[in-house]
């Protein structure tokens, strides 16, 4: 009995993979610029969605949102874990890493790219314009434009113009303003509360006097032809390049328009969002669009089962008024809707 059961044990240690006697011996990776973590998981574990994990499972790391070039990884079956820099070793440059929607708590159905990028790679190049969206309270302006020299219909670039100020005694020569026409009332997609409105930009007028009753101006940019009853508010300089800045304040919201009032959106789009610098929201900050995941009809959960979201893209804030924000499409998964739900994460 007792050689039977010594040769049951023996046959079942052979059986048993070599991996469970061995150490298990990873393969070192040394990131370059131009990986992208979501390429890494792909490649080594055949698994993109494995990447958030790289994160959740290195807590050591003081910015989970910064990863360096010339880091090292260790690459098992199964996982990836940062191989930790020698005490003595000096810390290169970081580089910003666009931070994630699984870590914003928004799980994606389809994988996002998160790249090594250098440092001046962290910066957006803004598509020109002006901002096409205002809210409520700033849809009177600052002041009109009453009359010109003449008794020409069309205004542009270059004409002296006379412009009725709502307070001409803070109104100084040099000043700039942007003329603008209103346009359609934007509603909240859920609540169908007024949000703000478009507007047609018509150009930039700069203050040359103001001694009379009216203030005198010259037009210097005209996007289209300009007339008499274009309304000014505070001069906006168009943004050329935004540089990304990571937000401390976690905040949701909602896709209320697009800037070229089409139906679906997508890729270098501009959207307007319904959350502003009074909620914390910055120039710079990226924000993560998503959409309400239904449970299909043969779902084994509960009826207060909630799937995940999912992922449709983010976009980067370009500019921000009180309760609203202008915002660029950066990366997109799936087309983008009016009422899509946009939050920020926080690290």
């Amino acid at each position: 009995m007792t050689l039977k059961r010594t040769l049951l044990i023996a046959c079942l240690l052979l059986l048993l993979p070599w991996s469970a006697f061995a150490r298990e011996e990873p393969v070192i990776y040394t990131i370059k610029k131009g990986d992208t973590l979501w390429g890494i998981s792909e490649r080594f574990l055949k698994d993109p969605y494995y990447w958030p994990n790289l994160w959740a499972n290195n807590p050591e790391l003081p910015n989970p949102h910064f990863i360096y070039p010339g880091q090292k990884l260790a690459i098992y079956d199964g996982r990836i874990e940062i191989v930790p820099a020698p005490p003595e070793a000096r810390q290169p440059e970081a580089v910003a890493a666009p931070a994630t929607a699984e870590t914003a708590g928004i799980p994606a159905s389809a994988p996002v790219e998160t790249a090594v990028v250098s440092p001046e790679e962290t910066r957006i190049k803004a598509l020109g314009g002006n901002i096409g969206f205002i809210s409520p309270d700033q849809l009177q302006g600052v002041g009109t434009l009453v009359d010109t020299i003449d008794n020409r219909l069309m205004i542009t670039r270059g004409d002296t113009v006379f412009l009725d100020m709502r307070d001409l005694a803070a109104t100084e020569p040099g000043m700039l303003f942007d003329l603008f026409l209103p346009g359609k009332e934007v509603t909240h997609p859920v609540t169908g509360e007024a949000v703000g409105f478009r507007v047609v930009n018509l150009g930039v007028v700069r203050i040359e006097d103001t001694s009379g009753s009216v203030a005198t101006g010259v037009v210097t940019t005209a996007q289209r032809e300009i007339q008499r009853g274009a309304r000014l508010r505070p001069y906006h300089e168009p943004p050329r390049e935004i540089v990304l800045k990571q937000t401390d304040r976690q905040l949701s919201g909602y896709v209320v328009a697009a800037g070229g009032n089409q139906i679906t959106l997508g890729l270098y789009d501009v959207v307007y969002l319904n959350i502003g610098s009074a909620d914390g929201l910055e120039t710079g900050n990226v924000v993560y669009i998503s959409r309400p995941r239904e449970a299909s009809a043969l779902t084994l959960k509960k009826k207060d089962f909630v799937a995940p979201e999912i992922l449709l893209g983010n976009a980067v804030v370009l500019n921000t008024e009180a309760k609203t924000a202008t915002a660029l499409v950066v990366k997109v998964a799936a087309p983008i809707f009016r009422g899509d739900r946009v939050t920020t994460m926080v690290p």
